[in-house]
């Protein structure tokens, strides 16, 4: 049984912020609690956290859901009617109203700034806060009633994102503070902590403490707010946890360093209880004056020698001699002072000429140690990570992208304890370069320490993204659109835009053009997240993208595509991870031998069209439309074994021309079907699966004449970094509505809704469990795994 704590635990901003900084984030505006006696409840435009605060515990399942939107009080957000959801057939739903009931009238503008938790049945905190319905511990036979409540100060930064963790020394991302109740406390059960992660800066530190322990149950008292992971020591205190607080008035801290030696010029010096060879290990902390703009604000721990997130900076130790030995923790103690912006990431335009490139890294699979190397040839010398790093770095500087986007299975879950720290790796060569970039995670992202909702965030917080976590209400973190512009040009006042007798200017592509009006994409990405695994017995393994966000993507096309004529539309492309069943639309026989007959250590590139070309000279009759793939089919398709009818989508709209995704790091082709292009990246990444036959690699997209004509190609991991496999996707408009004479029969075999036989191939199962295994015992080897 874990003890109780019956005292009232309050976090949250406790110092006045601008108002000006809140009003630029998003930030949650609701909170609702839903407990219904199976796990299927859910709450129509709120993002429903998956983890159960009633965990083991028995009692009913409770969840909690949120929604955000812009600070605006001008936009209030539309609030669902619970009242009318009581009379819907569907059991979920009345599951939902019969606990929440009609509890929704309000309509709040502004973001939630503070969070608390009381116990008791008629507790209470006061007018300034607002009590959110339901009972944390709802159903269970001996837990207490534990009761939420919000407070929303227009002038304190907002709650911007908010996870659930298991396990009574759980973590999260760097930035998240941890309420230090147990939610499911009283009950037996498992133990449930809420962390939640506040936009912009925070009230000064004004006290550091620190507490080693044997176990990982150090705390302190409530008044104290634990970082987000303890150093392991290595001796027998092995958990060293770091803590802080604010009071008000009093001198903030501005600096703090790690010594041996006392006799120091820093104003404070604080015994962490740990030695190190029969030294004690100090934190030493210099104060600033009450309003010191160099106010420390947060203290975090990274682990790795990795980049340090923007903004922070490292509590290194302080030698008395450059050869004087120090603790390796395989840890850094960082922290934030002096609260700057980020850089501001410049709008995606179009060249002068007309062009614009994407780079596209698909697996590179990074940990957050130096990681090994997978599938390579016996004479190379890698390093894993650092291959792949110097492979992106020299992409970066051959191609010049105008924006590179990661897709999927950026980080390796199961070698990535700390997956921010990972973040921060595979991000730096295009940071350094200033370069636009974007993701959307895989299925292997979040098998680390960190959830997608913690990663994207993590993600936004670095310079130069532009990555989002998309609608609250359908499936996924990372649904969204980015658009490409014409060149920025210097724009005449509405009123010289008309000619003598009222005839209206045009620009040059044949959109009327004002000072007033809105500028509009010539060009769209999308972009979806296509999950992980499947959790459905009649639909086994991977994931898809679910029916709610092809929904989403068939609205956001119609209402993107509707404000231009018809013969005006602009063109777009798609970005998932796990390739969708049509991709499989090759035939049963066109897997390549990977044979480099030609010599360029391509891994067989083009030998699919050798050989259809060959089969169709001797008058195989199963070989048409040779033309319709380039490049090579190196491993069965792994895709999901249900079709939610994503392509029909495609097809039907009027403006996506191809889509690329990742996954099969031995796939890099590109499949004409129906007029919609099905491309893969091509692996990239050193540290996952690959052959030795095959050279890592990565695809380019060029865009050209303002987003009429996109042509790609693949730079191969040689010493000329060689380009293979260049084609046209598309020149033109799309023709809506022409269904190319290929594919058309296989398709009626695989309507949306439809299972499809199960891609997840043998050898792909292997590769997944040799890799693992592997990778597992590095971890454990390395000293990775101590969490």
């Amino acid at each position: 049984m874990r003890p109780h704590s019956w005292s009232s635990l309050v976090l949250g901003l406790t110092a006045a912020l601008q108002l000006a900084l809140a009003a630029k984030h998003n930030g949650i505006t609701d909170i609702k609690v839903t407990a219904c006696p199976e796990d299927n409840c859910s709450i129509p435009g709120f993002r429903k956290i998956p983890q159960d605060l009633n965990k083991f515990s028995r009692g009913n399942y409770v969840h909690l859901h949120f929604t955000e939107g812009q600070h605006n009080p001008h936009q209030p957000y539309e609030q669902v009617n619970f009242a009318d959801l009581g009379t819907h057939d569907h059991p979920m739903i009345q599951a939902t109203a019969q606990v929440l009931g009609n509890n929704n009238k309000k309509k709040h503008d502004n973001p939630i700034t503070q969070i608390a938790v009381l116990q008791g049945q008629d507790a209470d905190m006061g007018p300034d806060w607002e009590k959110i319905e339901g009972n944390l511990n709802d159903g269970t036979a001996y837990g207490p009633v534990l009761t939420m409540f919000v407070q929303r100060d227009p002038s304190q930064a907002p709650i911007d994102s908010i996870v659930i963790k298991y396990g009574f020394d759980s973590h999260a991302a760097i930035g998240y503070d941890r309420l230090p109740m147990d939610l499911n406390t009283g009950t037996g059960g498992q133990w449930v902590h809420l962390f939640y992660k506040r936009a912009g800066p925070r009230e000064p530190i004004t006290h550091i403490a620190t507490k080693a322990c044997i176990l990982s149950t150090c705390n302190m008292d409530s008044s104290w707010t634990r970082i987000n992971r303890p150093i392991m020591t290595g001796t027998f205190k092995r958990y060293l946890y770091f803590f802080y607080k604010s009071v008000p008035g009093e001198r903030p801290i501005t600096d703090m360093q790690l010594l041996f030696d006392r006799d120091n010029d820093k104003d404070e010096v604080i015994d962490t209880g740990v030695q190190f060879k029969n030294r004690n290990v100090l934190v030493a902390v210099t104060r600033g004056e009450v309003g010191d703009s160099r106010a420390i604000d947060n203290v975090a721990i990274e682990l790795g020698a990795n980049e340090i997130p923007f903004n922070w900076n490292h509590a290194s130790f302080q030698k008395a001699s450059p050869d004087e030995e120090v603790p390796n923790w395989n840890a850094q103690v960082i922290y934030r002072s002096g609260h700057k912006e980020l850089p501001e990431t410049p709008t995606l335009r179009f060249h002068n000429d007309g062009t614009f490139k994407i780079v596209q890294f698909a697996d590179m699979h990074m940990a957050t140690g130096p990681h090994m190397c997978f599938n390579v040839p016996s004479s190379m010398d890698c390093t894993g990570d650092i291959n792949t790093l110097m492979l992106m770095e020299r992409m970066l500087d051959t191609e010049r992208p105008d924006l590179v986007v990661f897709t999927g299975d950026n980080v390796d879950g199961i070698s990535s304890n700390d997956a921010y720290a990972t973040i921060l790796k595979y991000s730096r060569p295009v940071v350094e370069r200033g370069i636009p970039w974007t993701i959307i995670f895989g299925n292997h992202d979040e098998e680390g320490d960190l959830s997608r909702e913690e990663m994207m965030r993590s993600v936004q917080d670095i310079p130069y993204s532009l990555s989002e976590r998309g609608p609250l209400d359908i499936s996924g973190v990372g649904n969204y659109i980015l658009s490409i512009y014409n060149p920025k040009r210097s724009r005449r006042p509405a009123f010289a835009n008309f000619k003598r007798g009222g005839e209206e200017e045009r620009n040059d592509d044949g959109e009327e053009e004002t000072f007033e009006e809105k500028e509009k994409s010539r060009f769209s990405l999308y972009f979806l997240d296509s999950g992980a695994y499947s959790f459905s017995l009649q639909y086994p393994g991977y994931d898809w993208i679910k029916e709610n966000q092809v929904e989403w993507f068939r609205q956001q096309s119609k209402a993107i595509t509707s404000q231009y004529q018809a013969d005006n539309v602009p063109n777009a492309l798609a970005f998932f991870h796990i390739p969708i069943p049509e991709y499989d639309l090759t035939g049963p026989d066109d897997i390549s031998d990977g044979d480099d007959d030609d010599g360029d250590n391509d891994g067989g590139e083009d030998d699919l069209r050798k050989r259809k070309k060959s089969k169709k000279q001797k008058g195989d009759d199963d070989e048409k439309d040779d033309d319709r793939l380039v490049g090579d089919k190196n491993e069965r398709v792994s895709s999901p074994s249900y079709n939610s009818g994503l392509f029909e989508a495609l097809f039907q709209s009027k403006d996506v021309r191809a889509t690329t995704a990742g996954h099969d790091h031995n796939n890099d082709y590109c499949l004409d079907h129906r007029g919609i292009h099905l491309c893969y990246g091509g692996g990239i990444g050193y540290g996952t699966y690959g052959s030795s036959g095959i050279a890592r690699r990565s695809r380019v997209f060029e865009i050209r004449s303002f987003g009429d004509r996109v042509e790609t190609w693949k730079r191969l991991d040689d010493e000329d970094l060689s380009t293979v496999g260049h084609q046209t996707l598309f020149v033109g408009k799309k023709p809506v509505g022409a269904l190319s004479k290929s594919g058309t029969d296989e398709m009626a075999k695989r309507m949306p809704g439809k299972s499809v036989r199960p891609k997840f191939s043998p050898e792909r199962l292997r590769n997944e469990v040799l890799e693992g295994a592997r990778q597992g015992g590095q971890y454990v080897l390395n000293g990775l795994g101590n969490w």
